[in-house]
């Protein structure tokens, strides 16, 4: 493989000029940090529209693009050695070989929290735009804030995959935020079902039917995201924004949701003990500990760390079509220096090519976002499986909306299975203390 190495002066210069605005940065070793400067506009509230921030134009003579610098979190580290890792590395060099041996900076910082990748960015454009990379690899619900703080820049002109039709339909919604493009979707996951089948004689193919095994059913009850009880409402036809995409509920689905779990306290399956469980890490967790015999959880916890006794299935219809709710990462644009956003694009259509995806998700364990990509897994059950999954997958809803219903959603839903309040009473104070 093509390799281009520097000094180890200069990567010492580099990684010390980095520090004063980034946290624990990793460089490849063949590659060099350069990133372009601009002057940013102040970001905007997350209530707000996103819009482009602009930049002063001067006529100049464009600077010939040497290199492109991604941010990506620690699982895609291209120095692990790891196959999903060494597969990204190999696909970075790739574009590299074809664009006359441009370097490509990536480095790896958090997922979440203080010096993660949101947090990064915000003070590298505050503060220090000339270490802003040219692409950064966020979480939906980052993407969805990055852009509301116009911290990453629409796609709309530079590209049309999002067009093409070999994307699920959450997975293109995910592409998008108020109709522009902001991010390319290159893995997605998803709530299912993960339990164990020495459980079941024959696992039910409805709520009713699992409700009559009287086992056990743990999930994040203590999640103020409510994304479990969010899938069930969306299953009952309940909406959760009006016309002004204002959050909203409506009393006689969230009743029927509400139900669904007193009838799981009655049957034994939902118990006070559900109620311990914050994430979906923590659900995972008792799995694997042997603690829960049929959990929701995400997709990736399957694909990533299935036991061997484990099993997958789709969560159930409630009244009419099953729902699940998804979410994912895509690649989005960073820089504010404009001559090189064709480029950046260009490499993040590269990343999400379904021949690299299909790959690269099996290997780091997500549901591919483009139906061609699944196509090429080997497996065919599984390849099935996850298909039916994906179609009935709705992207999870805006972060103001879970921010707004998923602490009332989750505290009603606590006195239902508590026993202190029946469904339809639960579901009138909700849709009361969302009015107030």
């Amino acid at each position: 493989m093509k390799k281009i190495r520097i000094p180890l002066v200069l990567g010492v210069i580099l990684i010390f000029a980095m520090s004063a605005c980034e946290a624990l940065p990793f460089e490849l070793p063949w590659v060099t940090a350069r990133t372009a400067t601009a002057t940013l506009s102040p970001g905007e509230n997350e209530a707000s529209t996103p819009t482009p921030r602009t930049t002063t134009t001067v006529e100049t003579t464009p600077v010939p693009i040497t290199s492109l610098t991604l941010w990506v979190p620690p699982e895609m580290d291209p120095a692990l050695e790891t196959e999903a890792s060494q597969m990204l590395l190999a696909r970075l060099q790739m574009f590299s070989d074809q664009n006359d041996g441009i370097e490509i900076n990536v480095r790896v910082k958090a997922a979440s929290g203080v010096g993660g990748l949101l947090d990064a960015l915000t003070a590298a454009s505050a503060a220090a735009p000339d270490a802003l990379p040219d692409l950064i690899a966020l979480s939906r619900q980052d993407l969805e804030n990055a852009a509301l703080k116009s911290l990453i820049f629409p796609m709309d002109s530079l590209t049309e995959i999002p067009d093409d039709s070999d994307w699920y339909d959450f997975t293109r919604e995910m592409a998008l935020l108020q109709g522009s493009t902001f991010g390319l979707p290159f893995a997605s996951d998803t709530l299912v079902l993960v339990y164990r089948p020495e459980s079941f004689e024959q696992f039910p193919g409805s709520w009713g039917g699992i409700f009559e095994t009287g086992t056990a059913l743990a999930y994040a009850a203590e999640s103020d995201q409510s994304l479990f009880q969010m899938s069930l409402y969306l299953a009952s036809g309940g909406s959760l924004q009006d016309n002004q995409r204002r959050p909203m509920l409506e009393v006689e689905p969230l009743t029927e949701t509400f139900r669904f779990f007193q009838q799981g306290v009655e049957a034994g399956n939902i118990t006070e003990a559900s109620l311990q469980y914050q994430t979906s890490a923590q659900v995972w967790t008792a799995f694997r500990d042997g603690q829960a015999d049929l959990v929701v959880t995400w997709l990736s916890n399957y694909l990533q760390d299935a036991p061997a006794d484990a099993l997958l299935a789709p969560l159930p219809p409630v009244n009419g079509s099953p729902v699940s709710l998804g979410t994912g990462m895509g690649w989005a644009l960073a820089t504010p220096d404009e001559d090189r956003h064709p480029l950046a694009v260009e490499l993040a259509e590269f990343l999400v090519e379904p021949e690299f995806l299909s790959e690269w998700t099996f290997s780091s364990g997500y549901l591919p976002p483009r139906p061609s990509a699944l196509d090429a897994w080997q497996d065919q059950n599984l390849r099935s499986l996850l298909n039916q999954i994906a179609l009935i997958t709705r992207l999870r809803p805006s972060n103001d909306i879970i921010a707004s219903l998923g602490p009332i959603i989750r505290e009603q839903t606590r006195q239902v299975v508590q026993g202190l309040v029946d469904p339809s009473q639960a579901a009138q104070v909700a849709v009361e203390s969302l009015e107030e």
